[in-house]
């Protein structure tokens, strides 16, 4: 069903700034911050490309953790520069984001498709004219109203929300491990929506 990829860049999507940290819409970027934390390294501001950066060792294998410098909406470029200065293509690149679509906590993987109304996922897909790509999915939950979805998506979630999405990231680690050390896409997505 899928085939063998090597993942060597981790993105996770995000509005650049301070007062966004820790936002819904932020949560792909938060959890690169969290992986950083995790793996006990430094993002670095890279101007040339657009981008904050780390590096991880697993498996021996090289890592890119990539958080682009730009609004969610933007995030097309960061990675398109970023993928061509290390010459990775498109399918070897997991973007993590923000999903209204499930309850907060519920995370699944997925390859392919639309953007589903997702800004950054769009902005990527038409930057790369390609929808073959990885994404790992964190539910956020969704406002009872679509008239309220921008203020839902830049506020940040309620305690109990923000606990229940904390316990699920240490499955996500165990899940991107998975996939890293395998190269099975297949594996790590059957670990992870066993959970």
């Amino acid at each position: 069903m899928y085939s063998l990829n090597t993942i060597k860049i981790i993105v996770g999507l995000g509005n650049i700034g301070t007062k966004f940290i820790g936002s819904r819409h932020n949560i792909g970027s938060d959890y690169i911050n969290y992986l950083a934390n995790y793996f006990k390294i430094k993002l670095k501001k890279i101007e040339k490309l657009r981008s904050y950066i780390g590096f991880i060792n697993l498996y021996n294998k090289k890592i890119i953790l990539l958080i682009p410098n730009s609004f969610v909406n933007n995030s097309g470029k960061s990675i398109l520069l970023t993928s061509y200065f290390y010459k990775i293509t498109l399918n070897n690149i997991l973007i993590i984001h923000d999903e209204l679509d499930f309850i907060p906590g519920k995370i699944k993987f997925k390859y392919g498709g639309g953007s589903g109304g997702h800004n950054g996922l769009n902005d990527i897909i038409k930057t790369f004219n390609n929808k073959l790509f990885y994404r790992l999915r964190i539910g956020i939950g969704h406002p009872i109203h679509k008239s309220k979805i921008n203020n839902f998506v830049l506020n940040k979630p309620t305690i109990i929300e923000k606990k229940i999405i904390y316990f699920a990231m240490k499955n996500i680690i165990n899940a991107i491990k998975i996939f890293i050390n395998t190269n099975s896409f297949c594996k790590a997505m059957n670990y992870l929506h066993s959970k």
